[in-house]
């Protein structure tokens, strides 16, 4: 296989977390781009009109673009066309063994991905010689930094994905937790968080963007037995320096709230359920700072789980052999859920995973279903997530934001 490293060409925003894979004629390719360009009228198009051309291509084309020449990598490295490349760049997802320093960045195929929905095995999705009709090769791997200490050791890294980027925490005895572009290899370092003393029963981690201030949050929420109805929310804005407690109380009829909240429009969103096991939706909002009610879920049975499709909040059930998703046509309004698709699975094949797209849009989700078999195939984790060339500095807004470089082993002492 042939890897291009991005970080050993001559860019103006270090690209060198990311390497180009999947195409074996890729130096070839680019070979004869150079030729064409230098022969036909493009090189004389106004810049507009190349920029309009570029935006509207995969992200995996634009890397290689930015390989052809010194005038294309000018254009594509200016971060005013990464600001409008992001307006126009669909949603993609990551995919990667739980244990792996590798991500995989799958993007929307047109030609390829003809059946709705389609199932896969998730280790086809890795092997690149595999015999699936639904060919998902990677499009760019993306490695994941090791602090020294933990070279060559099994490490779990914790990821979630917000509006173009990444908070990754290890699970290891070191605090150690950032917020990276994946695609430019750069990163912020976290300030530590304060303890919590009072024991609670869950604790987890959720990365948000809350659009009216465009300031990324990361939350560690406590959640306390089912006597102290308390939700403790550790929030951070990146780009400070210190952290703040928020205490709010939920419903004393909710007997249990999920353990992993999802973000969506700003807030964070839980299933809750009362003593008869009956399931709603709640809600804590970056405004009002309070937990309140959002919405009953709509019909169904199985496993439960929130998701987001087309822009829109949407919930989906895994009953035995039967998936189904459910879209919210109106946010905050549970009249309004709307089946998108129902599937039945055969026994003859259980799918660990399943992807579901939007031809018209050019938008999909992959998700797993419960028949993937972890002790056969190992963990993945898929997120999804909307890959940008834009700089970290000119994301997070703070005054004392010192930015690194993935590959710069030196920080991770």
């Amino acid at each position: 296989m042939v890897v291009i490293k991005i970080s050993k060409l001559p860019l103006k925003t270090s690209i060198s977390l990311a390497s180009i894979t999947g195409c074996r004629l890729l130096p070839t390719i680019i070979a004869a781009m150079k030729s064409q360009i230098r022969n036909s009228y493009f090189a004389s198009l106004p810049v507009d009109i190349i920029t309009d051309i570029f935006v509207r291509l995969p992200m995996k084309s634009v890397l290689i673009c930015r390989c052809v020449c010194k005038y294309w990598n000018t254009l594509i490295s200016d971060p005013n066309f990464a600001k409008l490349l992001f307006t126009y760049t669909t949603p993609a997802t990551m995919i990667r063994h739980c244990h792996s320093r590798i991500f995989h960045l799958v993007e929307y195929d047109r030609i390829k991905w003809r059946n709705n929905p389609f199932c896969l095995s998730l280790f086809e999705v890795l092997e690149p010689n595999n015999s699936s009709s639904i060919k998902l090769h990677p499009e760019f791997e993306i490695p994941l930094p090791i602090p020294k200490s933990f070279q060559g050791k099994r490490v779990y890294v914790n990821v979630h994905s917000c509006n173009g980027l990444f908070h990754m925490r290890w699970s290891i005895d070191r605090d150690i937790s950032f917020v990276c572009n994946p695609i430019t290899g750069e990163f912020i370092r976290l300030p530590r968080h304060p303890p919590i003393l009072t024991p609670c029963e869950q604790i987890s981690w959720r990365f948000g963007f809350h659009p009216k201030t465009n300031q990324y949050k990361v939350m560690r929420i406590h959640i306390f037995n089912k006597h102290d109805h308390r939700i403790v929310v550790q929030m951070h804005t990146v780009g400070t320096s210190t952290w703040i407690n928020i205490e709010v109380d939920y419903p004393k009829h909710l007997r249990y709230v999920s353990e992993l909240p999802y973000y969506f429009n700003g807030a964070l969103h839980w299933i809750g359920r009362d003593g008869d096991r009956n399931a709603s939706i709640w809600t804590f909002n970056f405004d009002t700072e309070q937990f309140q009610f959002f919405s009953n879920t709509p019909r169904g049975q199985g496993r439960e789980t929130m998701a987001d499709f087309r822009g829109s909040f949407c919930f989906m059930y895994f009953n035995e052999l039967l998936v189904s998703m459910w879209k919210m046509e109106r946010y905050r309004v549970g009249e309004s859920w709307t089946p998108i698709f129902e599937y039945s699975v055969t026994t003859s094949q259980l799918p660990s995973c399943i992807a579901y797209h939007d031809r018209e849009n050019q938008d999909f989700c992959i998700f797993g279903t419960p028949w993937h078999d972890i002790n056969v195939h190992g963990e993945f984790q898929m997120i999804r997530h909307v890959p940008t060339l834009i700089p970290l500095k000119n994301i997070i807004i703070g005054d004392n934001v010192e930015v690194h470089n993935i590959y710069s082993l030196d920080n991770f002492n």
